[in-house]
């Protein structure tokens, strides 16, 4: 794959809003009032391509200057930037081109579809591009801290009548090494087609992962990758995989201790997995513990936690949900 040119830093903000994967319509996650009330975030439809071929940026309010506005308000670079609501720090989670400041807030163009909500219900921009890039879920692994990011919704940091300080060069220099790491993983122009939202897909919600022979490749090499961990640390291990107890392996210590080691496997650098009904509920036994593999197809690296560090690691949620017709009685 050919490199990308790093973004224009010549005229260059940052702007900070609600956590979303897609933007396209999504649930917002942050510590927003709005948010927190139970309200969708406008947010939420930042990295939605409008049939004018335009994205429509919304942005929180600053203090009594609302959104940004400089004199020039032609051909931006705007770094976007939320925070996972499940670590600390925040990520660069896309950006902008040669965007355009509106310096005021304008409800999105006719026509916009926000997606089931009452019609009378308006959400806004402040800021619009033909140009958008989103670092998909999965990229957003290295968090950054500041405290002016912190503490601000917005700022800029270089371009006309910008005076810089300290504050906003070292947050330029993280913001460079952060767009030159993520150039060529972004998505140019998202869409549904080059962005699916994998883990909704109604038809395979697993396909994320994989098709079924690639996901059965990766959970090979993980089950051997743990194996080979577990022996150095002086387990013998037994294979349960096809006894449906919720767990792959049955290790025994040569002191005689036994561990449930549930093994899940990624081919990429990413500790991503998902777990049957029957494994999640085995997690409260006392002998369990998770193997999670990832660069499995690789170099592959093993990591095993207990119940309690397993909790406080991965945050677990359902992606789907089985409905069957109740008995009538």
């Amino acid at each position: 794959m050919s490199s990308r040119p790093t973004p224009s830093l010549d005229k260059l903000l940052w702007v900070k809003f609600g956590w979303s994967d897609f933007y396209r319509g999504g649930p917002v996650d942050g510590n927003f009032p709005w948010i927190k009330g139970g309200e969708q975030g406008h947010e939420a439809w930042n990295f939605l391509r409008q049939s004018d071929g335009t994205y429509y940026c919304y942005t929180p309010p600053q203090g009594g200057s609302g959104t940004p506005w400089n004199p020039d308000l032609h051909g931006w670079t705007v770094v976007c930037l939320a925070k996972d609501p499940h670590r600390q720090g925040v990520n660069v989670v896309g950006w902008y081109e040669d965007a355009e400041l509106m310096g005021k807030y304008e409800i999105r163009p006719d026509g916009f579809d926000p997606g089931g909500v009452e019609p009378s219900d308006e959400y806004y921009y402040s800021i619009r591009a033909k140009k958008a890039f989103l670092v998909p879920p999965e990229f957003r692994t290295h968090p950054f801290s500041h405290t002016s990011i912190r503490q601000g919704k917005y700022s800029f940091l270089a371009g006309p009548n910008v005076v810089t300080n300290d504050n906003k060069r070292e947050v330029r220099a993280i913001l460079e090494e952060r767009l030159r790491r993520l150039k060529n993983v972004a998505i140019e122009n998202p869409d549904v087609e080059t962005a699916p939202d994998r883990d909704n897909d109604e038809i395979d919600p697993l396909c994320g992962f994989g098709d079924a022979e690639h996901r059965k490749s990766v959970e090979v090499a993980a089950v051997e990758a743990a194996k080979a961990v577990l022996t150095k640390q002086g387990y013998k291990c037994v294979s349960r995989e096809d006894d449906n107890v919720g767990f792959d392996l049955e290790a025994t210590h040569k002191n005689g201790s036994t561990l449930h080691v549930e093994v899940k496997g990624t081919a990429s650098k990413q500790a991503r997995f998902f777990l049957t009904a029957n494994e999640h509920g085995y997690r409260e036994a006392s002998e369990w513990r998770l193997a999670m593999v990832v660069d499995a197809l690789s170099k592959p690296q093993v990591q095993i936690y207990d119940l309690r560090e397993f909790e406080r690691e991965f945050e677990i949620a359902p992606m789907v949900w089985k409905g069957t017709k109740r008995t009538q009685s």
